[in-house]
């Protein structure tokens, strides 16, 4: 499905269509610096609160009549960004199976469609068309761009649309996703892609945390992680704020453990954290000075209260010695506001902010005093002001659009209009035009004709100092067995700052910091490191220079084929909630799967067994290859504990779908994200009785698929048909393979055995 601009002001429909996922050039070669004059190059705009320096902006508007340019009839949740004549925005659009994520590329002064990727949402728990809640970010350094979709796809392209690197963080990271669908937006700075989510990894980062992931921005070699909270309560989009400060590039966000918090952004390390609220905090913080003024929507941390804005002083944040929680003694002011989602604007000596009750507020940052009120709508959610030219921009969750004049003791309402959908972004301000997206289209208004302000100055890197430790890239890696890795070793002051680059491994000494499995998994050369042929398992590998120490993590997985009987695991461990019960952990490399299941002894033989002493672990997903991998077969025997009225399920990630065998409902089911594609078909299987699911997925040329699973009593011939059979119009085309199970109230324990993974004939 192609999309098609309307221009509102010639009232004829500009039309182009492009195939799904086709890219039409632009320029010869789109890699070039980007001026930031002019531009909208991220979510909160050049200042990083909200505010445009440009002037001679329009204060009255008409849908259809005077500064209404065009309309895009692209669904949307975020913020469009604008860079070098272009428009970029993340869309949806089609229902249930059909539906697709998209970013797409537009003219800025006709809303003609240059260009447009789609993709599938996959094994996400988005709900209710939850999607595109989030913004891509344009490097201004070379022009390139990045986004990440719902299911955690972080996307690496250039202006004219061709990807440059891809990460699944979902697959190598163990990312989360939530009903909410909340995605946000990369940051980009000092040549690295920095996003962030609740992830659930291995080793030390496997207890699930609110992190931050930096990757090169032109390799997508990843550079650090970075887990300043403790554990989160939700899930939070939180755009980061960035300043030197002490001679350091620091970074503030706000995050899904109720804290606000502060970590270096060249090496990740953690700094500082302030407890605000109970639950996530999803609104961006601001600075103001010596302030840092950030907002919550949920119950604060201190009492049973709904909401709070606060400025904390930055005076004496930074501390040498680790990362300091600060005291309450750090709150210069608080006020009563409530917001959720939506973030301040700080412009002309003023904060603006839209709150729960659909207000728009002017706060003293002094003091923290509510200046006034303007009721504007019923509500408010997600979206946020933008200020430009002495006046606000306003989108509210009712779809409604307000041009603001805010004055020291009141609001002038300059005009309102009502937009269709609802809008839950906030406005880009470029060249004359403001950006709006809606949940049923992306809006222009305007003249075109307005001039440009003063942006930012750049504030220049502070001298380098001695350095005080290594920094191998990538920090994290992922190999098949067999497989190498090239590292770049460098080294860095207290500050975070690069003193070396280009440190030739073969002057470095390696060492094992701790083996999580079976040894000689991974082996340093000239180059970097190899794993081992045949091996798979987890493992930190230290490195030494001149004195210096560094790490990499390296997780390796089999190649396919291989399989899993579970006899060689060793039972040794005690159960903390079953006396006289010992366990086995599953293999370190499996995602998402440690505290989930645990390997035990039934009926003489050892599986993988789903736990229940954790009810928030009943329902586990988890990955046991790589992301890549595709044209393969799974086989895995099945077995739930329970009665004829109760049972848990299990089943297989196969390739982006989710295969299993559905207890309660005495079913077979596949699936994607269950309001995409989801098909079942009636199975009546019995608890205590051992099943063999086999599955497998076919890619056509044309990007058209089947999925296809049979099931049946295990000692018995395999059936010659397909159980279930489940086109899919354009199937995923590969996927890390996976495990799945759901234990219902922790009741029923499900058990799985004699796993195996090959290739397809």
């Amino acid at each position: 499905m192609s999309i098609r601009p309307r221009r509102v002001t010639l009232c004829v429909a500009v039309a182009l269509a492009l195939a799904c996922g086709a890219c039409k050039a632009i320029s010869s070669d789109s890699r070039v610096a980007v001026a930031a004059e002019g531009g909208w190059l991220s979510w909160r705009g050049p200042w990083q609160n909200g505010v445009s320096g440009e002037t001679e902006l329009f204060e009255m508007l008409l849908l259809g009549g005077e500064n209404h340019l065009w309309t895009l009839p692209l669904a949307g949740r975020g913020t469009p960004v604008v860079a070098d004549g272009r428009v970029f925005a993340l869309g949806y659009e089609g229902e249930g199976a059909e539906l697709e994520e998209c970013l797409v590329c537009v003219d800025e002064r006709t809303g003609e469609v240059l260009w447009e990727r789609r993709w599938n949402d996959y094994l996400s728990d988005s709900i209710y068309g939850r999607y595109a809640i989030g913004s891509p970010t344009i490097d201004p350094a070379t022009g390139d761009g990045f986004a990440m979709s719902t299911a955690g796809e972080l996307m690496a392209f250039t202006a004219d649309g061709r990807e440059r690197w891809r990460h699944s963080l979902m697959a190598e990271f163990g990312r989360l996703t939530f009903p909410n669908g909340r995605t946000g937006a990369p940051l980009v700075d000092g040549g690295l892609v920095i996003v962030r989510g609740i992830t659930t990894h291995w080793g030390p980062q496997g207890p699930a945390r609110d992190r931050f992931y930096a990757f090169d921005a032109e390799t997508g070699s990843h550079v650090w992680t970075s887990t300043p909270g403790v554990r989160p309560v939700d899930s939070s989009f939180s755009m980061p704020v960035l300043e030197w400060r002490n001679g350091r590039r620091v970074l503030y966000a706000t995050t899904g453990c109720g804290n606000v918090v502060c970590l270096d952004a060249r090496s990740g390390e953690p700094l500082w954290r302030f407890q605000l609220g109970s639950a996530g905090l999803n609104s961006a913080p601001v600075l103001d000075g010596e302030r840092l003024i950030a907002i919550n929507g949920k119950e604060n941390f201190d009492n049973s209260t709904i909401g709070r804005m606060v400025a904390l002083s930055l005076d004496g944040a930074l501390a040498d010695g680790g990362p300091r929680v600060l005291e309450a003694s750090c709150e210069l002011w608080r006020n009563p506001l409530i917001a959720f989602t939506s973030s301040p604007v700080l412009a002309g000596g003023a904060i603006y902010q839209t709150t729960a009750d659909g207000s728009l507020c002017r706060v003293d940052p002094q003091t923290g005093e509510v200046v006034w009120r303007e009721k504007l709508a019923p509500d408010q959610i997600h979206a946020s002001p933008a200020w430009a030219d002495g006046k606000l921009y306003v989108p509210m969750n009712d779809g409604s659009f307000h041009i603001v004049r805010p004055g020291e003791e009141a609001a002038e309402v300059l005009c309102s209009v009502q937009l269709q959908g609802n809008c839950l972004g906030a406005p880009a301000i470029a060249n004359g035009r403001v950006y709006v997206h809606t949940t049923a289209a992306l809006y222009c208004f305007g003249s075109g004709e307005a001039r440009a302000g003063a942006l930012p100055e750049p504030e220049a890197a502070p001298a380098r100092g001695a350095a005080v430790r290594l920094q191998l890239v990538p920090a994290d890696v992922l190999l098949r067995s067999g497989e190498h890795v090239d590292l770049e070793i460098r080294s860095l002051d207290a500050r975070g700052g690069v003193v070396e680059s280009g440190i030739d491994p073969v002057d470095v000494t390696w060492g094992e910091k701790r083996a999580w499995d079976q040894a000689e998994l991974v082996r340093a050369d000239s180059l970097g490191l190899t794993a081992a042929r045949g091996g798979s398992g987890t493992r930190v590998v230290t490195a030494e220079y001149e004195g210096l120490r560094g790490g990499v993590r390296v997780r390796v997985v089999p190649r396919i084929p291989f399989a899993e009987d579970f006899e060689d695991i060793a039972l040794t461990t005690p159960h903390a909630a079953e006396a006289g019960v010992v366990f086995a952990r599953p293999p370190s490399e499996w995602l998402g799967i440690t505290k989930k299941w645990e390997g035990r002894k039934v009926d003489g033989g050892k599986v993988l067994a789903k736990t229940l002493d954790v009810p928030l672990f009943q329902r586990s997903q988890g990955f046991i290859g790589h992301p890549l991998s595709s044209d393969y077969t799974m086989r895995v025997d099945i077995r739930s504990e329970g009665n004829r009225r109760s049972m848990s399920s299990a089943g297989v990630i196969h390739q982006r779908y989710l295969i299993q065998l559905k207890g309660n409902h005495q079913a077979l089911e596949v699936s994607s994200n269950v309001e995409r594609l989801k098909e079942s078909v009636p199975f009546r299987w019995k608890p205590g009785d051992w099943y063999t699911l086999e599955t497998r997925v076919d890619v056509g040329p044309d990007g058209s698929g089947v999925v296809r699973a049979r099931v049946w009593p295990r000692g018995e011939p395999a059936p010659q048909a397909w159980t279930i059979e489940v086109p899919h119009a354009r199937a995923h085309a590969h996927g890390s393979p996976g495990l799945f199970g759901f234990a219902p109230q922790s009741r029923f324990r499900v058990y799985l055995d004699n796993l195996s993974v090959i290739m397809n004939d």
